[in-house]
């Protein structure tokens, strides 16, 4: 079943408002699963994310090894990258695969508002960033009740969207025994007033949101500080919001609320102030991009119902849907090795 990674865990020391040059992080990331069907399955599925190259990370060297019968790539609805593999009354029963890709990622800073325009942004081009849905209840009289006390006299986008970001900060709190990254429904995380990080950054897209703000969920997985380290269980989810005139910004609470946990620190303490700042604007570079979106249709399609958000490996016995994190039959890791030291900068490096 899923091994749970544990990794060092590091504070952020930037003096807020400090103008630097990126910084980059490349290495080797392994993912690798071996499979105990039950007696008797015919027929597994196992659909992998793989990383999009873009503007802040680049991914090459793709390398696959294993029994499978068949393998695809392919992209799904929302361009989001798949390996898919396939075994037929597996002989032996065991279904092996490891994947293997390089990956270059820079630290992301967008900071530069002074580009920003105070019109509202097309409604017919940012529907998606706008609107609800199963996990997001725009309607939720919490929502507008937060609002009302948070952005008065707020009169920029950056201005409400950072007050918000600190409201999250404020009120909610890291649980760490929810299963994965959590299951992102706002409505449950404002009742419980707690979660793990797409629990937490759902929220703070669901009050950008409501508040007019296009905001999305962006899922991915850590990467290392050390030559080698074990990431299995490492995946995140951050937050990007949108400035008219300027572009998207990423914003990641739930970092500043796993750091108050770890360090048994208020989230409004002095000593986590060079953190709240930047991780409004900013988010480090030990971090790989893997997909986007929710309730996800895979390429090919599966038997089950949507995925909720895919940062990790989807499997189907027979056409069902296995849980990686209770089935015995699941061994799975995710490996980082990399030839470059760990520079000067800190960052937060657990996964949720």
């Amino acid at each position: 079943m899923l091994r749970k990674a544990v990794i060092p865990v590091f504070i952020l020391l930037w003096l807020a408002g400090t103008v630097r040059a990126a910084r980059e992080v490349s290495g080797k990331v392994t993912w690798h699963l071996l499979l105990h069907p039950p007696e008797g399955i015919h027929r597994i599925r196992l659909w992998l994310p793989y990383p999009p190259s873009n503007r802040f990370q680049h991914i090459s060297g793709l390398e696959i090894r294993g029994n499978y019968r068949c393998e695809g790539f392919y992209t799904d609805q929302r361009g989001n990258p798949i390996l898919y593999f396939e075994w037929n009354d597996p002989h032996p029963p065991e279904a092996e695969v490891t994947v293997s890709w390089a990956v270059r990622r820079r630290e992301v800073v967008r900071r530069d508002f002074s580009r920003q325009r105070p019109l509202p942004p097309d409604p017919a081009v940012f529907r998606e960033y706008l609107s609800g849905n199963r996990y997001i209840n725009l309607n939720d009289p919490r929502l507008a009740e937060i609002l009302a006390g948070v952005l008065p006299g707020k009169r920029t986008v950056v201005e409400k969207a950072r007050a918000l970001y600190l409201w999250v900060i404020a009120h909610l709190r890291r649980d760490p025994r929810v299963k994965g990254c959590g299951p992102g429904i706002v409505c449950d995380v404002l009742r419980r007033g707690c979660g793990k990080c797409a629990d937490l950054n759902s929220v703070f897209v669901a009050l950008c949101r409501a508040a007019g703000i296009p905001a999305r969920e962006v899922f991915g997985l850590r990467l290392g500080r050390e030559p080698r380290e074990t990431l299995t269980g490492a995946q995140h989810c951050w937050t990007e919001f949108f400035v008219p005139g300027y572009g998207w910004v990423p914003a990641d609470p739930a970092d500043v609320l796993k750091a108050a946990l770890q360090k048994d620190l208020d989230p409004l303490s002095p000593e986590l102030a060079p953190l709240r700042e930047y991780y409004f604007g900013a988010v480090d570079p030990y971090r790989v991009e893997l997909s986007r979106g929710r309730d996800l249709l895979l390429n090919p399609p599966q038997s089950g119902p949507p995925v909720n958000y895919f940062v990790y490996p989807y499997l189907e016995y027979d056409g069902k849907p296995v849980d990686l994190f209770t089935s015995p039959t699941v061994d799975f890791e995710i490996r980082w090795e990399t030839r470059d030291p760990a520079g000067s900068v800190e960052s937060l490096a657990a996964g949720d």
